[in-house]
């Protein structure tokens, strides 16, 4: 027996990406509203280690699909909507490399929320505060 969760109102192929969207955007946004004054000044310590954390977890992520380890449920994610060979573009759009765009998404916002968060929480003296001294 199957259960349907959402009760008609989520097609499958959007669970993945309302879930990021639904746990992930209030505590960015959270984030962002009670720290934009300090993350402003420090912009490249918050944006540079997702980027490079997010591109080594994708990385090993198009490795491992490619490998077989894991694979995605294609009914779960958008490029299942889509089918390769009538619109091998938007196909790559939603799944570029072999892995989902919800999960570069996941990769990149998962780093961002732990870069925001270390900067957040580090002690004052370690943070730049956006005054320039002369």
């Amino acid at each position: 027996m199957e259960s349907d969760l959402y009760a008609g109102w989520l097609p499958d192929p959007f669970y993945y990406i309302f879930h990021l969207i639904a746990w992930m955007a209030p505590v960015v946004g959270l984030q962002l509203a009670i720290g934009w004054k300090i993350f402003l000044p420090n912009l490249r310590a918050i944006l540079w280690p997702p980027f490079w954390v997010g591109t080594y977890l994708i990385f090993t992520d198009v490795i491992a699909v490619h490998f077989g380890i894991w694979h995605f449920d294609p009914t779960l994610i958008l490029s299942g909507t889509v089918d390769a060979s009538s619109s091998p573009i938007a196909h790559f759009l939603l799944q570029p490399l072999g892995v989902p765009l919800e999960e570069w998404i996941f990769f990149y916002l998962t780093a961002l929320l732990c870069s925001q968060s270390f900067v957040l929480f580090l002690p004052e003296r370690y943070r730049h505060s956006g005054s320039k001294a002369g």
